[in-house]
C-alpha cells in the first residue's frame, strides 16, 4: 500500500529555536524534522518553510500565505501539517477556518512548548502525531497537540507550560493521542472538496475587554474612530455590557460600525437575551457572537467585514449582511445562536 503525500509548512515558533550564548531562544536554520522518528514511515512527506518567526509576530499576511499554499497544492497532497508557534495557534487557526473554506482535508496544526534542541522536547511527538492525523480521516483544521487532537476553530491556548497546552472547552475534542490515535464521531471527516479562498480580510478592528470600574475612554475611542472598522467586546458571563457603554455602541452601529459581543467565560456562550444588561446592547444594534471564542470572533469579524466591503451593500443593510455571516456556521466554528431577544 503506497503511503500518503503530506505537506508540510513551517513557519517557526518554539519547535526550531536555539537557546543562544545570552540564554535567549531565537529561530534558527537548521533542518529538525531529520530529529523525529519514523516520521517518514508515515507519509511521503515534502516541506516547505514560507516563514520562520516567533508567531507573537504572526500577521493576516503571513496567514493569507498559508491558506493560498494549501489552496494551490489542495490536489497534489493528502494533508497538511503547519508548524506553528503556541502563542497565536488557535488565532491561526481559526483565520484559516475562513480563509480556507471547503477543503475537505486534514490541516494538522502542531508546534511545542519545548525546543527540539533541548534535551526532553515535547516536539518529537507532537510532529509525529501531527503528520499520523493528516493522513487520517479529518476534513477539517486542527490542532495536534500532547494527548488531543482539537478542532482549530474553537481551540484556546490554557497553559504556558504544560505539554497539553490547547483545549477546546466548549466541544470534546476531534481525537484522543495515546497506544493509538482515535478519532471521535463529531469530527468533520474527509470529503471531496472545493476549496474556496477568501483571504481579503479586514484587518482594521480593535478588541476591547471590558474590566470593571475602569474608565471607557479608550472604548469610546474606538468607536468615535472611523479608522477602526469594527469592534469585538469581551462581555461579562451571557453577553453582559455595561450600562455606559450602550450610547456608544448605538453610535457605532448607526454608524455602520459593527459591534461584535463574545463572552469571557470558557464555557457557555453570549446568550444576550437573559439579562437586561445584554438586551440592551443588543437592541442598541451589536452583534452576538453566540459561542465563538474570542479568537474565532475576531478572525470572524475580519473575515465578513472584507465580504461585506467587496458587496454592494450599504448602512444597515451593510450590517445585517455582517450579522448574517457571523451568525452562520463555518465548519463548526458556533453552535449557540442567540435568539432569546430580538431587537425592535
Amino acid at each position: 500500500m503506497s503511503k500518503g503525500r503530506i505537506l508540510m509548512i513551517q513557519t517557526g515558533g518554539t519547535v526550531g529555536q536555539e537557546r543562544g550564548l545570552d540564554g535567549v531562544f531565537r529561530p534558527s536554520d537548521k533542518d529538525y524534522l531529520q530529529l523525529v522518528g519514523s516520521i517518514n514511515d508515515l507519509a511521503d512527506i515534502s516541506v516547505q518553510r514560507p516563514a520562520n518567526i516567533d508567531s507573537t509576530n504572526m500577521t493576516t499576511q503571513h496567514r493569507a500565505m498559508l491558506a493560498k499554499l494549501i489552496y494551490d497544492n489542495h490536489l497534489r497532497y493528502d494533508g497538511f501539517v503547519i508548524v506553528h508557534g503556541t502563542d497565536t495557534m488557535a488565532d491561526t487557526a481559526a483565520a484559516l477556518n475562513y480563509m480556507l473554506q471547503n477543503v475537505g482535508k486534514p490541516v494538522v496544526m502542531t508546534g511545542s512548548q519545548k525546543s527540539i534542541f533541548e534535551p526532553g522536547s515535547d516536539a518529537p511527538n507532537n510532529l509525529y502525531y501531527a503528520t499520523k492525523a493528516a493522513t487520517m480521516d479529518l476534513g477539517e483544521i486542527v490542532i495536534s497537540f500532547g494527548d488531543k487532537i482539537v478542532r482549530g476553530n474553537q481551540a484556546i491556548k490554557e497553559s504556558e507550560q504544560g505539554l497539553n497546552a490547547f483545549s477546546s472547552p466548549r466541544v470534546q475534542p476531534v481525537g484522543e493521542i495515546g497506544i493509538d490515535v482515535m478519532l471521535a464521531e463529531h469530527r468533520i471527516k474527509r470529503y471531496n472538496g472545493d476549496p474556496v479562498l477568501s483571504i481579503d480580510f479586514d484587518t482594521n478592528i480593535e478588541f476591547y475587554q471590558q474590566s470593571s470600574g475602569t474608565s471607557t475612554k479608550i472604548f469610546e475611542r474606538y468607536a468615535d474612530d472611523d479608522e477602526v472598522h469594527g469592534l469585538v467586546v469581551g462581555a461579562y458571563g451571557a453577553g453582559n455590557i455595561q450600562d455606559r457603554l450602550v450610547p456608544h455602541i448605538e453610535n457605532a452601529t448607526r454608524a455602520g460600525k459593527p459591534v461584535l459581543v463574545v463572552t469571557n467565560c470558557q464555557l457557555g456562550a453570549a446568550d444576550m437575551g437573559v439579562y437586561a444588561v445584554g438586551s440592551a446592547p443588543l437592541k442598541a444594534g451589536a452583534i452576538s457572537a453566540g459561542d465563538l471564542t474570542m479568537e474565532a470572533a475576531t478572525q470572524k469579524l475580519m473575515y465578513a467585514l472584507g465580504r461585506a466591503n467587496a458587496s454592494p451593500y450599504q448602512g444597515a443593510e451593510k450590517l445585517e449582511f455582517i450579522r448574517s455571516l457571523i451568525q452562520r456556521e463555518y465548519g463548526k466554528d458556533i453552535t449557540t445562536h442567540q435568539n432569546r431577544f430580538k431587537p425592535s
